[in-house]
């Protein structure tokens, strides 16, 4: 072999070579990305289906307080903007079941759009049906459409995860 098609020859080694470590690389890659959306998908799941199958609990597990309760119900009602969406995400965080009334009679009277969607998701995580059924009035009545497509939602996805329906609600 000439020494110029020797190092044509070696030239052509060195690509394949580099191509072929390039080709792993991006298998590599690949794997990794199919991982993360696998493990992604499984955690949202996880997270989804253990909020859907959370029992409810009462005001006394959470606290000793006696007047717990009041203040929590009073904040739901509040004039307040900020004191009542933390006590309405505190109801729904640790699915305080005597909130449940109080928080279908504000979702009826709410005038912020933020506040309906923050009441409904909120009955949502608690399962309560009387409230989803409010939430579903909400999907088709609001007059907001944004307020009634986040409802429509997640009334949907309640109907996905309660086996006993089959009914969906559109815009």
């Amino acid at each position: 072999m000439t020494p110029v098609a020797l190092r044509k020859s070696s030239f052509l080694v060195e690509i394949m070579i580099n191509c072929s470590t390039k080709k792993l690389k991006i298998q590599e890659e690949n794997k990794m990305g199919t991982y993360k959306t696998l493990l992604t998908a499984v955690l949202l799941a996880a997270v989804l289906t253990g909020s859907v199958y959370a029992q409810k609990n009462s005001i006394k597990d959470v606290t000793p307080n006696k007047h717990a309760l009041e203040n929590l119900v009073a904040g739901i009602h509040s004039d307040n903007t900020g004191v009542k969406r933390s006590a309405i995400y505190f109801a729904g965080k640790y699915r305080i079941a005597e909130t449940e009334e109080a928080l279908i009679a504000q979702l009826k009277e709410e005038n912020d759009p933020s506040t309906r969607i923050l009441i409904a998701l909120v009955l949502y995580e608690m399962g309560s049906e009387e409230g989803l059924l409010e939430v579903k009035d909400l999907s088709m009545k609001d007059k907001d459409a944004k307020v009634r497509r986040m409802a429509a939602q997640i009334y949907n996805e309640y109907l996905v995860n309660d086996s006993n329906t089959t009914a969906f609600v559109t815009e």
